[in-house]
């Protein structure tokens, strides 16, 4: 009997930590590549991924800011894009980008709208 109850108390002890190391954010979380902040050789266009899911992406076309806060998803090799507030901004609601992308050290290469661009990492 004392063997089954010291059994169910550290059964229980185990699922607790389990459950308060995932509440207090200390789980790991899937992390990518592709996180952090990353910046066009010529400066006009700025994205940084959080690890999150939030994003934030800025070109300067023309002296004029475009884009904003984001939200992303990844695979293998696509990033989606995706900004809620577009229409805040004149956009289409709930605006979407697809990015093809390959990562290779701190070069992004991204292909968006058929244009391709290569991205450094900022450190």
């Amino acid at each position: 009997m004392k063997l089954a109850t010291v059994s169910n108390l550290l059964l229980a002890l185990i699922l607790q930590s389990a459950f308060f190391l995932a509440g207090c954010g200390l789980a790991p979380a899937p992390q990518s590549g592709i996180v952090g902040k990353w910046r066009s050789a010529d400066g006009s266009y700025v994205v940084e991924f959080l690890p999150n899911g939030n994003c934030s992406a800025r070109y300067n076309l023309n002296r004029r800011e475009v884009g904003g806060a984001c939200t992303y998803t990844f695979d293998k090799d696509q990033i989606t894009l995706r900004y809620p507030d577009a229409a805040a901004h004149g956009g289409a609601p709930n605006a979407t980008a697809i990015w093809h992308y390959s990562l290779v050290g701190d070069a992004l290469n991204v292909s968006v709208f058929g244009n391709s661009m290569t991205l450094q990492r900022v450190r």
